[in-house]
């Protein structure tokens, strides 16, 4: 089992992840149903992790080696949410481990991990997932669609738009027009995401 890093993940999913079938082929050692788990959590959990040592390659190597535990540990896992929180817990001590034995002085970090409430931890943790789930939806469009929804979100005007990449602005609309309809169906449940879709 290894893992490479990168920062774009592959979106084509071969197991439904909340049909606990795949908990069976998980525990006969299925490395398909493992990379669908690493696909759905590896972004959240490696911001979650930046959150607190803020620095990419740490956080990388602290998340890959807690998805290799879960690989080892699968037998004990009996449903998708278990894994989801072991993830989380784990990368969390594996931080504050980490910020112990490196006695890097980052008061502020040790502090967040060792008094945050749990209210305050799962509302972070969807907060990151939630991203995660947009930054994978807009990943999915095409190159130049990509490129207009992100320079609107920054706050430019389709004649800004337009003028930046050298296209007519009904190039903007019409291409904005299909990425949004693309970008509703897949976040159909990000409903202040969508409200800036206008």
């Amino acid at each position: 089992m290894f893992f490479v890093k990168r920062t774009v993940i592959e979106h084509t999913h071969y197991f439904n992840l909340s049909n606990n079938n795949f908990i069976i082929k998980l525990h006969s050692g299925d490395e398909r149903v493992f990379k669908e788990i690493f696909k759905k959590y590896y972004l959240p959990v490696r911001s979650f992790a930046w959150r607190f040592v803020k620095d990419n390659d740490i956080a990388e190597d602290i998340v890959q080696d807690c998805f290799l535990n879960v690989w080892e540990k699968r037998l004990t896992f009996n449903v998708i949410t278990e894994i989801r929180n072991y993830l989380y817990t784990s990368t969390r001590n594996a931080c504050l481990d980490h910020l112990k034995h490196e006695q890097i002085k980052q008061k502020h970090a040790i502090q967040l991990l060792t008094t945050a409430s749990q209210e305050e931890e799962q509302e972070y943790i969807l907060e990151e997932e939630v991203d995660a789930l947009i930054h994978q939806a807009i990943g999915t469009l095409p190159r130049q669609a990509q490129k207009m929804v992100i320079m609107t979100l920054n706050g430019d005007s389709n004649l800004e738009i337009a003028q930046k990449l050298n296209i007519t602005v009904n190039t903007v609309k019409s291409t904005k027009l299909k990425a949004y309809q693309i970008l509703r169906k897949r976040l159909r449940n990000v409903q202040w995401f969508l409200a800036l879709l206008t």
